[in-house]
């Protein structure tokens, strides 16, 4: 057999042949894991068999997250710079979030103002969403998870002592309610593969953090942490801000209006969501029903519901408030699509909709871009 041997100097080779790696390993995955899907589909819960199958896919996800996290280092100086608005990309990422299967309070609270900075959307994404798995790692039963955008002026000794040059930044700031972290925890969780803890997380050792700050260095900015055990943990992503967000407003190609046609029964208490609610639908290509009750909105539905492809609907309503209409929507059909419409926070009743069908949410205030984006995918599903 002929060895090869690598010049450890030369960090494309090494980053180009593990790009390769993961590349084949994830295609043998996605093989083993269909295999497995099938070999699930066509048993009962009750087999002997079944466990074995269910642990078997779970140790194929842990696997896919190990090649992604390889395919993060294969294109770790791929940097695409372009302005992003950091509220909008946070959006996006809280939307994705599945806590159907977690009791999380999840709390957001995003600038009022866009805040543009030059960066990589899909590194920047890879940050962010590295803390907030790490985040809901240490609240495996229950907790809160904080995200709070905010522009903030750092200069002089504040400046020093990040290693940055005086001037204005964005401030994304990451906060759970879980375990928290001892010192030499907290001294060593950008080591690669380093478990927050070893006993009772035997699974979390990678290179989400490692790969988190030399993401951020290379956008010129750092990670400020703090952490106190029980208590819980807080992560600061600090990026320079743009001084001239030139043509910012100009949606980018994925960013663009996505049309659509269908009808939309829109329920909300606020008579100001309705009437702009309507204005957007109908721009989108939509026709539109609205209402200010839930009670209404069952009647509505009720009457037409061959006819409604979508519901979207407020969470905090007077008589009937959201979470109890929905309940009596999926009575009258098991399929309906809802589009659970909330402030910034997603509570335990927001959380029993989803667990119960609730297909999405979309968080207020939201743009005629994100709109569009979020109904098509609900109605796609």
């Amino acid at each position: 057999m002929e060895h090869i041997r690598l010049n450890n100097e030369d960090p494309d080779v090494v980053k180009t042949l593990a790009g390769g790696i993961a590349h084949d390993f994830n295609n043998l995955l996605t093989a083993i894991k269909g295999r497995a899907s099938l070999m699930m589909n066509s048993m009962k819960s009750s087999d002997p068999l079944y466990k074995h199958v269910t642990e078997i896919i779970k140790c194929i996800d842990k696997g896919s997250e190990m090649t992604n996290q390889l395919l993060g280092f294969a294109k770790a100086n791929e940097y695409y710079l372009r302005p992003i608005d950091i509220n909008r990309l946070v959006r996006n990422i809280v939307e994705s979030l599945d806590f159907r299967r977690k009791r999380i309070i999840l709390d957001v609270d995003l600038n009022p103002k866009p805040l543009i900075v030059d960066a990589d959307p899909d590194k920047i994404t890879q940050v962010l969403m590295a803390i907030i798995d790490n985040a809901l790692l240490a609240m495996p039963k229950e907790g809160k998870l904080s995200l709070v955008t905010e522009s903030a002026a750092i200069v002089n000794g504040n400046a020093d002592s990040y290693g940055l040059n005086s001037g204005f930044f964005v401030k994304i700031t990451i906060a759970d309610t879980g375990i928290g972290m001892e010192k030499d925890v907290l001294e060593n969780i950008f080591t690669s593969f380093y478990s927050l803890d070893p006993e009772r997380y035997p699974d979390k050792k990678g290179l989400g953090l490692t790969f988190a700050k030399e993401i951020v260095q290379n956008h010129n900015g750092v990670i400020d942490v703090w952490s106190s055990p029980n208590t819980g943990s807080s992560f600061s992503v600090i990026l320079p801000l743009k001084e001239k967000p030139d043509n910012i407003d100009i949606p980018s190609e994925d960013e663009k209006l996505i049309m659509g046609n269908g009808l939309v029964l829109l329920v909300d208490d606020e008579e100001r969501i309705l009437t702009v609610g309507r204005e957007i639908c109908k721009v989108l290509g939509y026709s539109v029903i609205t209402t200010a009750s839930g009670k209404e909105a069952l009647n509505i539905y009720r009457k037409r519901k061959d006819e409604i492809n979508l519901v979207i609907l407020d969470m905090i309503m007077p008589e009937m408030n959201g979470l109890e209409t929905f309940i009596e929507l999926k009575k009258q059909n098991p399929e309906i699509k809802v589009l659970l419409s909330t402030g910034y926070s997603i509570d335990e009743k927001a959380q029993e909709m989803l667990r119960q069908g609730c297909k999405g949410y979309i968080l207020k205030p939201y743009s005629v871009v994100d709109f569009s984006h979020k109904v098509r995918d609900v109605l796609e599903l």
